[in-house]
């Protein structure tokens, strides 16, 4: 397996497969992987950061994504899986800037990000924000990329907070919702006399669409 596939699963085994994007087919050897492995998100301990570094991350993702009338990033267990992936997933070079990412962090909290008024803890925030503008993360039209390990901590922090949230079945079913319009697959051929497909999931049926050339 390689690392994209074992990285997939491994989205799968912290996020459960109730998350699963439609259209994505698991290869064999993911399935056999899968089907062998016990709960990780609820069979692993958390031992790699500190109570401080713990508390930091946990206050953190709720800055990032607080809980308003919808659940929060503490809500959906988002600081625990940014301690496994961090702990588990990353290898030692992606892990390297971001543990010194959340190092500063730290110290330029006091030695307690968890500890400061929240107008103190946004305020921190803005600071890495603007120091960190001038980042390709920030690019227009950047949502489509692999994980960059040299952006800014911020920038790491808050993808791993947005991708934990909405892998995991709070946010995936509580803050998300269904697309309306169904889902478009572009790879089904049309007939020679065939119009377009309609995608609804509650209307699964082929529509043919007429153009109407005279009504008079």
């Amino acid at each position: 397996m390689n690392r994209r596939d074992f990285l997939q699963a491994a989205a799968i085994l912290v996020a459960g497969n109730s998350v699963l994007p439609p259209g994505i087919a698991l290869s064999q050897e993911q399935s056999a992987f899968l089907a062998a492995q016990p709960s990780y998100i609820d069979q692993h301990e958390l031992t790699f950061f500190s109570k401080g570094q713990r508390n930091a991350i946990t206050t953190a993702s709720e800055v990032i994504i607080p809980r308003t009338d919808t659940p929060g990033a503490i809500d959906a267990g988002t600081p625990r899986f940014i301690e496994l992936l961090v702990s588990d997933w990353f290898t030692d070079e992606e892990r390297a800037p971001f543990m010194a990412g959340l190092a500063d962090l730290l110290e330029r909290a006091g030695g307690d990000f968890a500890a400061l008024a929240p107008a103190g803890q946004l305020a921190l925030f803005e600071a890495l924000e603007e120091e960190a503008s001038d980042s390709s993360w920030y690019s227009l039209g950047n949502i489509f990329r692999v994980w960059d390990f040299e952006a800014p901590f911020i920038c790491q922090l808050k993808e791993l907070t947005v991708l934990g949230f909405f892998l995991s079945k709070v946010g995936a079913t509580q803050v998300l919702r269904d697309n309306p319009m169904g889902r478009f697959d572009g790879d089904v051929p049309l007939g020679p006399d065939d119009a377009s497909y309609n995608a609804s999931p509650t209307l699964p049926t082929r529509k043919y669409f007429y153009q109407v050339t005279d009504r008079s």
